[in-house]
């Protein structure tokens, strides 16, 4: 028998001499590392579902601006006089873009006049492509070719002191320069969970804000894509900004980064947690074996050999229990593929505020197939570190028995 095939056989039967306390190691690599592939997916699913949630209501996954629409240096600001021509957009598929007109205006009601943001908006298009239309509590939805109509968030309505049916006065400057003003009838309130987004905007349909800008029919201020934000952005046209959703809402996607970042730190810290009970636990199996080991030392076996030995009985029970690990997290990922998690079972019932607007997402977790090799691979390499001490002591206690 080669020396290699006596090694693997004699560290087998070593795993085999205390069978319950090999399967408790086993079973420890196994729901960890099971625990790391389905944390690190569910974070990552969880964080997918909650933006694009959150950008298929409002913002989109990125704009196509003209150049000077947002200033370098704050792109919360923008200046309404850039515009864009049809002809500028034509190479993009604008089937899967909606245009949008954005003003600052003052709307004027019983109780007060408050200042706020109008968009103009393709009704259209936006039933098709954006989830506008769902935060719709009360009335209807802007008529295709209404004439004057307006939405307003619950918050601003009742501020304002309006109800359905009501008009309300908007005021503002136009972009040629004259005073903006006109009469609109509210046919719809919005609710998008009693945050900011109810008193910072107002909706109305393009050709309507157009005529209150004074904007010719083929120009618009933004073509906003609602697509999968984590697909390439388009080539931009000339004299155009193609600006993705990380660069208008940075608060936003440094708060996802800092979760999937934060969700690295937890899973290392549940390695090390790991390693250190396992290397507490090989520690105490090799101690009782010491008698062995004087014996093999006795008849000839180094002190290299066996401490090889050590380290290929760990590699093997690390190879079971890891690959245990990597099936039993990409079991219970798949689970959770078929039977989405209501995000509400961590907030106590509540809906999730972001960006002023209520999110209640089902997390559906899908397989990122590169965490069943970097979990793995994390788990193995802290298992390594945790044989360093225990084979030093084994290896000290065989020369002094030379």
């Amino acid at each position: 028998m080669s020396r290699q095939r006596f090694l693997l056989k004699f560290s087998w039967r070593n795993l085999g001499r205390h069978p319950l306390r090999t399967v408790i190691m086993a079973l420890g690599l196994a729901f960890g590392t099971g625990y790391i592939i389905f944390a690190l997916n569910f974070s990552s699913s969880a964080s997918k579902e909650i933006v694009s949630e959150f950008l298929a209501q409002y913002f989109g996954t990125h704009q196509v601006v003209a150049q000077g629409y947002y200033p370098d240096s704050d792109k919360k600001k923008f200046d309404a006089n850039y515009t864009l021509g049809e002809d500028q957009v034509k190479t993009l598929p604008l089937e899967n873009y909606v245009r949008r007109i954005t003003l600052p205006i003052f709307l004027s009601g019983p109780r007060k006049t408050l200042g706020t943001l109008l968009t103009g908006l393709s009704p259209e298009n936006e039933l098709r492509l954006s989830k506008v239309s769902k935060a719709l509590s009360q009335g209807r939805f802007l008529a295709e070719n209404g004439h004057n109509e307006i939405l307003l968030g619950e918050k601003l309505a009742r501020k304002l002191g309006v109800k359905l049916g009501d008009e309300v006065a908007i005021f503002g400057q136009a972009l040629d320069g004259s005073v903006a003003n006109d009469m609109f009838k509210l046919v719809g309130l919005m609710n998008f969970g009693g945050g900011d987004m109810e008193e910072n905007l107002a909706f109305t349909g393009l050709h309507s804000a157009r005529t209150l800008a004074v904007i010719p029919d083929d120009r618009f201020h933004q073509l906003i894509s609602f697509g999968d934000f984590g697909q390439p952005l388009p080539p931009a046209p000339a004299d155009t900004e193609v600006v993705p959703w990380s660069t208008i809402l940075p608060e936003i996607y440094g708060s996802i980064n800092f979760i999937d970042i934060f969700t690295w730190i937890v899973a290392v810290i549940i390695v090390v947690v790991i390693s250190l009970g396992m290397g507490n636990t090989l520690m105490i199996t090799f101690l009782e074996r010491e008698k062995e080991f004087y014996s093999l030392n006795v008849i000839g076996a180094r002190s290299s050999w066996i401490a090889l030995s050590l380290g290929i009985e760990v590699i093997m029970l690390g190879i079971v229990g890891i690959g245990a690990g990597i099936i039993f997290g990409n079991l219970v990922t798949s689970f959770f593929n078929a039977v989405p998690i209501s995000l509400k079972l961590f907030t106590g019932g509540k809906d999730i505020m972001m960006g002023g607007m209520a999110i209640i997402p089902k997390v559906r977790l899908w397989h990122h197939h590169q965490y069943s090799w970097q979990a793995p691979l994390l788990v193995f390499f802290f298992l390594t570190l945790s044989l360093i001490f225990p084979i030093q002591r084994i290896i000290q206690r065989s020369r002094r028995a030379d």
